[in-house]
């Protein structure tokens, strides 16, 4: 973890064989990896001698999925596994910074409508570790300098969303913490006086519905999934409301856009970078159309006629 946090490592995993008790301050021992740019290290034998605290949340059982604060300011989201019939412990760590990358900055050109409080939905999909949340922290922080309350319902809360020194406020509800569920977490968020709701990821019908009727109400809603494509997070959303003629007719008014983040990593003159490519499908009379016929397949038609750089954009770090 030290090695990790001093360097411009991504990503942990730990290895811990059982039983994976500390006593009186012993170190547990360990085998790990260190992800730097999308490459694992080699396998290394590592002592898990890190603050207590962390230590002692890693060794927990009941926790699997949450987020921890570093002294540095920084932030860890963590998973803890078991395996091997219980045998033995994996856990996967994410390294967070301690600011939101500024990533919505260099994609207001391709997704104007995002600079404004505009009601309707957003709909954002990608691959696990694509940038799907750090785009949406970074919305989240340029609403905040137009003003806005931000809701998030998180699971679990990965950036800290600052309101300090901004015009609005941001107000970050964790699931299984803040919140029981994410629908709960959206319903209840309609009594906020929210401007900006943000979900970390629609999952079930109830979720679906609910962030639809908040994109009605006038709200600006983003929300995540898991889908193939800007076209497929239509599709996909749409299957989860029930897909019925009613829910596409209301996802027909709602719907604002689709984006698709992917990532990749790259080798440059001996350098490893990570390209991120953004793909956008805004909502025009087409695809309107197209949705309240619940005609996925001819999404594609609606974007006919327009130029790749109004619609795609790769940023490399």
């Amino acid at each position: 973890m030290k090695e990790a946090l001093e360097g411009d490592a991504t990503d942990v995993h730990l290895f811990l064989p059982a039983p994976c008790v500390s006593r009186d301050g012993d170190a547990v021992s360990a085998t790990g990896r260190v992800r730097r740019r999308g490459e694992l290290g080699p396998l290394a034998r590592v002592e898990l001698d890190v603050d207590e605290f962390l230590l002692k949340a890693l060794l927990d059982p009941s926790r699997t999925d949450f987020s921890l604060g570093l002294s540095s300011g920084g932030r860890l989201r963590v998973a803890s596994r078991t395996a091997r019939a219980g045998s033995a412990r994996e856990v996967f760590i994410r390294l967070l910074p301690e600011a939101v990358p500024p990533v919505f900055g260099r994609l207001s050109r391709l997704l104007p409508e995002l600079d404004r409080l505009t009601p309707g939905l957003v709909l954002v999909s990608g691959v696990t570790g694509s940038g799907k949340t750090t785009l949406l922290a970074s919305v989240a922080e340029r609403h905040l300098e137009l003003g806005a309350h931000v809701v998030t319902v998180e699971d679990p809360i990965e950036y800290h969303i600052r309101s300090d020194g901004r015009a609005g406020y941001s107000s970050q509800r964790e699931v299984g913490a803040d919140v029981p569920d994410f629908a709960s977490g959206v319903k209840m968020s309609l009594r906020e006086d929210p401007n900006t709701i943000i979900i970390g990821e629609v999952r079930d019908r109830e979720t679906a519905l609910a962030a639809l009727t908040a994109a009605e109400t006038g709200h600006s809603v983003f929300a995540t999934l898991h889908a193939g494509g800007c076209f497929g997070t239509v599709d996909r959303f749409l299957s989860l409301t029930g897909g019925g003629e009613y829910e596409a007719m209301r996802l027909a008014g709602a719907f604002l856009c689709g984006i698709h983040v992917s990532s990749r990593t790259v080798t440059e003159g001996g350098e490893l970078f990570i390209e991120r490519t953004y793909e956008v499908f805004r909502s025009n009379d087409a695809a309107r159309t197209h949705i309240r016929e619940r005609a996925a397949h001819r999404l594609w038609q609606a974007r006919l006629g327009t130029s790749e750089k109004d619609w795609k954009l790769t940023i490399r770090t």
